[in-house]
């Protein structure tokens, strides 16, 4: 059982993680299923305190905490995701990603698990903005646990006004198309708006497998009509954390494909450690985007397509 309070910022950065894996943290909504979260994405685990009632409240916002000088708002995530069977919050999982604080209310918490990304399963659909699991893994025991998508829950609990700008004064009339791959619908419509601004065209995918087969048959038709690689696809945006396979080994297996040494890869993330960043790098990618807001990853494509 993971103790009432931990902080997760040392024990994640061991040295013992492998871009292949990754850590969840199982807990519970109240019922018989098992969920997870990401420990990345995870900064403690404490017992519930004190929430302090906020005017227009609704759903599953709880309220908000004074926690270590910071006011965090505080989600019910049974509420959230439509799990909730009326058994009291005992403990809150501190969650940081994209820059935010936030506190999820959950039922108990369990243990630290550590899987292959192999492992990880995406869901049925990937077309509902209402999803609210990235992926399933099946345990030893044969039980399933549900991967949380905690930043579609937070866009549609604690939704926020993209004020950012998209960088377009660039000179990118000559770049070909985009690739990117995600698994959330979300950063999908983002990244799209940020390509369509920019004027580029694009295409997607939606895992990392789709993806390196859809590049691969980008680069054989090319070969076939005996034009460059970059008539296809001139720059690929890969997601940090995909399931099935992860966006590092997806960019080891490009990277160690002649036919993409000259393309240039971005990896984003809502994870903004240096550790990431660090393993992104390491896998080959040109820039690591550590904040994905629409400036930051404009300006990354910028930079590249404009020296390609």
């Amino acid at each position: 059982m993971v103790s009432a309070h931990m902080n997760y910022s040392n024990e994640r950065n061991l040295g013992e993680s492998s871009s292949e894996m990754i850590e969840i943290l199982l807990f519970s909504l109240g019922g018989q299923e098992t969920f997870g979260l990401n420990v990345f994405k995870i900064r403690e685990v404490t017992e519930i305190s004190q929430v302090t009632q906020i005017p227009g409240q609704q759903g599953a916002m709880n309220g908000v905490i004074s926690l270590r000088g910071q006011v965090l708002p505080v989600v019910s995530l049974g509420d959230a995701i439509g799990m909730s069977n009326g058994a009291p919050n005992t403990k809150m999982i501190i969650s940081e990603f994209a820059s935010r604080s936030v506190a999820f209310a959950v039922t108990d918490v369990d243990k630290i698990i550590r899987v292959p990304w192999s492992d990880v399963k995406p869901p049925q659909r990937y077309d509902s903005e209402q999803d609210s699991v990235f992926g399933v893994v099946m345990l030893a025991d044969g039980s399933l646990v549900s991967l949380v998508d905690i930043e579609s829950v937070c866009q549609r609990v604690l939704p926020e006004k993209d004020a950012e700008d998209i960088a377009t004064g660039f000179e990118l009339n000559q770049a070909g198309p985009v690739f990117f791959v995600d698994d959330s619908i979300v950063a999908r419509r983002k990244i799209s708006e940020v390509l369509d601004t920019m004027g580029l065209q694009h295409s997607h995918a939606v895992n990392g497998v789709e993806a390196e087969q859809k590049l691969l048959a980008m680069a054989s038709s090319a070969e076939l009509s005996e034009v460059a690689i970059q008539e296809r696809v001139s720059l690929v945006l890969v997601d940090e954390e995909m399931p099935i396979m992860d966006g590092c080994t997806l960019t080891r297996k490009l990277k160690g494909d002649p036919r993409f040494k000259n393309i240039p890869i971005i990896m984003y993330s809502s994870l903004t450690s240096e550790e990431n960043a660090r393993r992104g790098i390491e896998a080959g990618v040109n820039i690591y985007v550590k904040k994905f807001d629409s400036t930051s990853l404009s300006n990354a494509i910028g930079q590249l397509l404009t020296h390609a």
